[in-house]
């Protein structure tokens, strides 16, 4: 898929070409033909973004945008979510945070900024705790480690169910559904959601690991978006680096999917968060 190509990019109103000066590519990497997108600025420092379970790039591409000038935006298709292959297999964090690693390594990306959503929050955080990467700052959107112990056993039966609905449901019909929560995301949900793979059922089946497991501490710079508690009674801050070092935000009136639910709250932290650190807004 080159540049030209027409494809959701998040807002209401049906399809729209990439933003000026974008480019759609793929790259096989790690045994996986991977999409991705990448922003004008080259010369910039790098932001790579990584979505959640069941999303594609385009689902943070609103997120993205306004950096467009002062970072080299990178956004993903994880492994079997948008336009990237469905695999036989590597559905597991560890092999995600490889692909993450690998597209960094073909980019020739040093020090970048890191920004991940639920499961792209895990992949960014493997990441960045790797010797060779050495990233500028990290933000974690909602880490799903504590979203999966809480969980119940029939959670998985109730995502294959819910991924089999996504398959035969139109797009119309999804676009709908989402628009009820919000104009702005209808498309780019209701696009990746056509676009997901049954087969990613095996990185939920098999979890992920606390915060802390992966890191004792943060590995750079590190921004924590989290829920309302109110909204998500799961959410223990004591259980994120309780020894502190990472900037926390807990976002009223936010689910799981936090920037989606409060943008513009997200955007003035991320953008606070990125003064603090000397980085540029």
């Amino acid at each position: 898929m080159t540049g030209e190509a027409t494809i959701f990019i998040g807002l209401k109103g049906g399809y729209m070409q990439i933003p000026d000066g974008w480019a759609s590519r793929h790259v096989t990497l790690n045994n996986c033909r991977h999409h991705y997108v990448i922003g004008k600025q080259t010369d910039r420092p790098t932001l790579i973004v990584a979505h959640g379970f069941t999303d594609n790039w385009q689902c943070l591409a609103p997120l993205a945008a306004p950096f467009d000038d002062a970072y080299n935006v990178v956004l993903y298709d994880a492994r079997g979510h948008g336009l990237s292959e469905a695999t036989g297999g590597g559905y597991d964090a560890e092999t995600m945070a490889d692909d993450l690693a690998a597209l960094c390594g073909y980019l020739g990306v040093e020090h970048p900024v890191f920004y991940g959503h639920s499961l792209g929050a895990d992949s960014a955080l493997r990441v960045a705790c790797r010797s060779n990467v050495s990233p500028r700052a990290l933000v974690l959107e909602e880490h799903p480690a504590q979203l999966f112990t809480v969980l119940g056993d029939d959670h998985l039966q109730e995502k294959r169910q819910e991924l089999k609905a996504w398959g035969t449901a139109t797009h119309e019909e999804l676009r709908l559904a989402f628009e009820k929560r919000g104009e702005v995301f209808a498309d780019a949900l209701a696009t990746a959601r056509k676009q997901v793979r049954p087969s990613v059922i095996g990185v939920t089946r098999r979890g992920f690991r606390p915060i802390a497991d992966t890191a004792s501490s943060p590995p750079c710079p590190t921004l924590l978006l989290r829920p309302d508690p109110d909204v998500a009674p799961y959410t223990d801050a004591a259980r994120d680096w309780s020894g502190g070092g990472a900037v926390r935000h807990a976002v009223d009136g936010a689910g799981h999917t936090v920037f989606r639910d409060a943008p513009d709250t997200c955007r003035s932290f991320i953008e606070s968060f990125f003064e603090e650190n000397g980085l540029p807004t």
